[in-house]
């Protein structure tokens, strides 16, 4: 029988995105007061963002969307979220999978979260692993451990 790791930061970050999710869901049916602000970080290039071109060569990296008073046909899907914001007095509409998010900051009640994005499809085995080899630190328990002098 294979043995598995378990990846702590996967199971974080999907149980943080529930709760930005349900978040989204509670405002779409108006359950949140108006007080609440909703700033939402995400990645552009994630390649199933839907951004308008012009949107996309201003922020061609990140961007920050505000949800606060003035968006409209908010929808919360299983994968992704849809929003119209206005730009230059113009109705855009955006689509945000959730796994392109970042960050998410609530100034109402100083609630802030930053998340670890996966690295999308496509990449080679050998660039993960180099990716890896210089993000894993190993720690024993050695270290942890009382030295007796």
């Amino acid at each position: 029988m294979k043995k598995i790791f378990i990846d702590y930061g996967e199971r974080i970050n999907t149980a943080i995105l529930g709760v930005i999710k349900d978040i989204l869901k509670d405002l779409e049916e108006s359950k949140i007061s108006s007080n609440h602000c909703f700033y939402i970080t995400f990645k552009t290039k994630n390649s199933k963002v839907e951004i308008p071109k012009h949107l996309l060569s201003e922020y061609p990296n990140e961007m920050t969307i505000v949800l606060q008073n003035q968006y409209w046909n908010l929808s919360v899907k299983k994968n992704n979220f849809s929003v119209a914001l206005s730009f230059n007095k113009k109705k855009e509409t955006l689509i945000i999978p959730f796994s392109a998010i970042t960050k998410f900051y609530d100034p109402f009640v100083k609630f802030s979260i930053q998340l670890e994005l996966k690295e999308e499809k496509g990449k080679t085995d050998k660039e993960k692993k180099i990716k890896k080899s210089k993000t894993t630190k190993i720690i024993t328990l050695d270290d942890f451990r009382k030295k007796n002098d």
